[in-house]
């Protein structure tokens, strides 16, 4: 028996299928295609807290770049002091910046956060160990983005126990140095006037001579 080809309307579809009056068929199917693609993705990492932080104990946040400014708020202009066990949150106010540490207490193993962040991300870590910690943004060092933080047992002392002499701005009493100065010079115009009184006549204006 002669083999019979069949083609439908749907073969270009699907590739080509011959029929064997044995029973037996063959199908063939090729198909090529590209599939090309691009994704953009942009997002914000809200914030890392390294092992070395612990929850509740005092906390303290730092404003990285705050207004667009090359500093670190507080700890640039003055070290920020803090106790033993406090967390510290750093908190990006700008692009760009990062916290590296320059130098730190032999026992202290912070790593500061080295990776450029945007702002929005937070950092925070706890500081455990006495000492002063040294930190600047890379990219700004020279520019004066350094700053420090100090741990010490009582941040909030305000000096000695109380007691022996104090000096009067410590008392709330404000020292012009020209009234210092203006003071002292009266002083000596007094001395120099009752020195050359006593000289001239000898004795006080309130003893009489006892001569009439």
């Amino acid at each position: 028996m002669s083999s019979i080809n069949r083609r439908f309307w749907w073969e270009p579809l699907l590739g080509t299928t011959t029929e064997t009056p044995s029973g037996t068929g063959t199908t063939s199917t090729t198909g090529t295609g590209t599939d090309t693609g691009t994704v953009t993705g942009t997002g914000t990492e809200t914030g890392e807290t390294d092992d070395n932080a612990a929850a509740g104990g005092p906390t303290k946040t730092v404003t990285v770049g705050p207004d667009g400014s090359l500093v670190y708020e507080p700890g640039t202009s003055d070290p920020l002091k803090i106790a033993p066990g406090t967390t510290v949150e750093f908190v990006w106010d700008s692009d760009n910046h990062n916290i590296a540490v320059e130098s730190q207490p032999d026992a202290a193993d912070w790593q500061g956060h080295e990776t450029l962040e945007n702002a929005g991300f937070t950092y925070s870590h706890t500081f455990e160990t006495l000492g002063t910690y040294e930190y600047f943004c890379q990219p700004h060092k020279t520019a004066g983005m350094v700053a420090s933080i100090e741990v010490v047992e009582n941040p909030n002392a305000g000096g000695g126990g109380g007691g022996g002499e104090k000096e009067l701005h410590s008392l709330g009493v404000p020292i012009q140095a020209h009234w210092v100065g203006a003071a002292t010079i009266l002083a000596i115009v007094v001395t120099v006037i009752f020195t050359f009184y006593i000289l001239k006549y000898g004795e006080s204006a309130h003893t009489g001579t006892g001569r009439n």
